[in-house]
């Protein structure tokens, strides 16, 4: 195998598989990337057997080959040469001999033999989605997948696709996030119910900018083609908790209140919430509220806060965290929040949104 490439060409592929390959090094071959050396491209894939990603850059080849080459130091190799081309060449598989200008490398390399197969379509009949739509709704979702290997259907965000709707959910049983759009030109005959897990998402968010992005799915896999990347992961097997009826219905107290003030006041007063609760308290009365957390081993603090409410005092605890990062994702300057009492779960929903995204935000009280 014999090639080169414009470092600037690789470097900018290589960044996007440094999220793929294991970091571990429980099984050697996952903390490789294989790159194959055909024609005129330099085909690169990396995998941690759950998730997959392959890409391709332009390529100068005289000898067609491949090798398994550590991503970690490949990478790190291709940051330090200067701009312009890199010359590859392998004789045995054995090693992978990098040179740049008067600078010379030889990495280890492991058989290709080794490197499991990686799942792939051909992207026929694909639903075409809008990307920037599809980032979005990772961006207000994935904050909420569980962070424990419990509850295993819980590892991802359920996405649903059907008669024009475009829709994706995400929970840890303490909070849920869903986020839909409607009149989504994606084909009435596009009907997807799957559980993206939480690594895919995260590596799907940052892969290019393209307008569109194309979905295909098997029995097992799902995938995403973004520009010339395409990733597969496989599907979370499970059953997704029934979303629908966590949201409440006809919460009888809404309280309005600008999402930079009430962020500013819940980072200040949980600074003497709990470390391992987060939850302060709210009582909301007309025209205002107060924020107040107390902990025996540090104190208490206490903020009030002018807002947009008229009725009842309402009390109520929740997480600080959860709350924040709800307002973290919001983008309009005022939340609405629907209430109905101290045991029952309330509904956050920004007023108004400029992408026609529907977004709500259901977090569960707590008892303190």
């Amino acid at each position: 195998m014999k090639f080169s490439v414009q470092r600037e060409h690789l470097e900018n592929e290589l960044q996007f598989l440094q999220g793929i390959a294991e970091k571990k090094k429980t099984i050697p071959i996952l903390s490789n990337i294989l790159m194959s050396a055909d024609v005129e491209n330099l085909s690169l894939v990396a995998t941690d057997l759950e998730v997959s990603l392959t890409t391709r850059c332009p390529a100068s080849v005289e000898d067609a080959g491949g090798i398994t080459v550590s991503s970690k130091k490949l990478s790190e190799v291709v940051r330090s040469l200067p701009s312009g081309d890199i010359h590859m060449s392998s004789d045995n598989g054995e090693w992978l001999e990098v040179r740049a200008g008067d600078s010379y490398f030889r990495l280890v390399a492991l058989p290709v033999t080794d490197f499991p197969e990686v799942p792939s379509t051909h992207f026929e009949g694909a639903v075409q989605l809008p990307h920037a739509i599809f980032r979005e709704m990772i961006r207000r979702t994935l904050f909420a997948v569980t962070k424990e290997d419990v509850r295993y259907s819980l590892n991802g965000a359920l996405l649903e696709i059907g008669d024009g709707v475009i829709r994706m959910v995400a929970t840890d049983a303490h909070r849920l996030a869903l986020v839909e759009k409607t009149d989504a030109e994606v084909g009435t005959q596009a009907q997807v119910r799957a559980i993206i897990p939480k690594k895919a998402l995260a590596e799907i968010r940052d892969l290019g900018e393209p307008e569109t992005m194309a979905f295909a799915q098997d029995d097992h896999h799902l995938y995403f083609q973004i520009e010339h990347r395409v990733l597969a992961t496989r599907v979370i097997e499970g059953q997704f908790p029934a979303y629908e009826k966590v949201i409440p219905e006809g919460n009888p107290a809404s309280v309005r209140f600008s999402a930079e003030a009430m962020a500013a006041a819940l980072r200040r007063v949980s600074l003497l919430a709990s470390e391992r609760s987060r939850a302060v308290k709210f009582s909301f009365a007309t025209g205002g509220a107060t924020i107040t957390s107390s902990n025996p081993e540090m104190g208490e603090a206490r903020e009030s806060l002018p807002l947009a409410y008229e009725g009842d005092e309402i009390t109520v605890s929740f997480n600080a965290q959860y709350i924040l990062d709800f307002l973290s994702v919001s983008t309009t300057d005022e939340v609405d929040i629907d209430l109905k009492d101290d045991s029952s779960q309330g509904l956050m929903k920004p007023v108004s949104d400029e992408d026609d995204l529907k977004y709500n935000y259901v977090i569960m009280p707590m008892r303190l």
